[in-house]
């Protein structure tokens, strides 16, 4: 018996440098059933900016979505995250698509624009690899239960960061 399920394209078979609209309508849909919890990470998919956002619901269903980014789509989800479902759902309807930005880290850039933010900073306990390696866990709040999630290896970089916030 051959059994094939419909999936939404991993964002690394995607060849194209568009922002999957599979991942825009279903962000848009979650977002009309108010989940309980947003989470929100960025990534670096072949040198692409990328986001994951995983949405759970009151039945305790997660949702994960993943798919490259640009600056309008992020703009947007960060807005939809704070309560303003206006830019996603302009974005969807009428956006720009087009991901021309290259990164090779671009959580760390994202960590630095957030540092720089108004939104709240919470520390977790880091994280420890099976070989040894320490990473940040940092978190930054939105909304309610809307957070970005941030997992970095510690390094001088990240330290002087968080000193800096500490400081402000």
């Amino acid at each position: 018996m051959n059994i094939n399920f419909l999936t939404q394209p991993t964002v690394a078979e995607e060849k194209n440098n568009t922002v999957d609209t599979v991942f825009v309508n279903r962000f848009v849909n979650g977002m009309m059933r108010i989940p309980t919890e947003i989470r929100l990470r960025f990534k670096t998919i072949n040198n692409t900016p990328a986001v994951t956002v995983t949405l759970t619901y009151k039945s305790r269903i997660k949702e994960t979505l993943t798919t490259i980014a640009n600056g309008e789509l992020i703009s947007a989800i960060i807005a939809a995250m704070g309560s303003q479902l206006k830019p996603i759902q302009e974005f969807q309807t009428n956006g720009n698509h087009a991901v021309e930005d290259t990164s090779e880290n671009f959580e760390l850039e994202m960590f630095e624009a957030f540092i720089r933010s108004q939104h709240q900073l919470k520390l977790e306990d880091d994280f420890i690899s099976p070989y040894g390696d320490r990473f940040l866990h940092a978190i930054f709040t939105i909304g309610f239960h809307h957070d970005v999630h941030f997992y970095l290896k510690r390094n001088e970089h990240i330290e002087e960061l968080l000193n800096e916030a500490l400081k402000a």
